[in-house]
């Protein structure tokens, strides 16, 4: 079936590195968390609008057992962005204090924020729409 690989810090750097020159929601989840599975379906859809004007979303699922229960969730929701479980060491990297905690890079690789805890569909598309000029 699909799987979800996990990630670890450097990868992560890596892959944020490669995606210099869009806009990047990094989001930190997990499916136990309820904010985290009321915000998904607005990423989607933002995702779906600003995909191709250079919009990407990452996400990182901190389940203990993720390999078994991310699979099947993103696919009961078809999320259609890349996500990856965490590989360990990404939690005190980003300060991690509670989830869902999202960060958004700006096209040229800088933080432009972070939010700690849900983040509305309309706040995520207002600054989206500022970051993707």
């Amino acid at each position: 079936g699909d799987t979800v690989k996990k990630i670890k810090l450097a990868e992560l750097q890596t892959l944020l590195e490669s995606n210099r020159g869009k806009v990047v929601v990094l989001n930190l989840w997990a499916t136990w968390c309820p904010p985290c599975r009321k915000e998904i379906p607005g990423f989607l859809n933002l995702y779906g609008q600003y995909k191709d004007k250079g919009l990407e979303i990452l996400g990182v699922a901190f389940d203990e057992n993720g390999e078994e229960v991310v699979p099947p969730f993103l696919k009961a929701l078809d999320v259609g962005y890349q996500n990856y479980l965490d590989g360990g060491d990404i939690a005190p990297a980003y300060e991690l204090q509670a989830y869902p905690t999202t960060i958004i890079y700006g096209r040229d690789g800088k933080v432009a924020s972070k939010h700690i805890g849900y983040l509305s569909e309309k706040d995520l598309d207002s600054e989206l729409t500022k970051l993707l000029k």
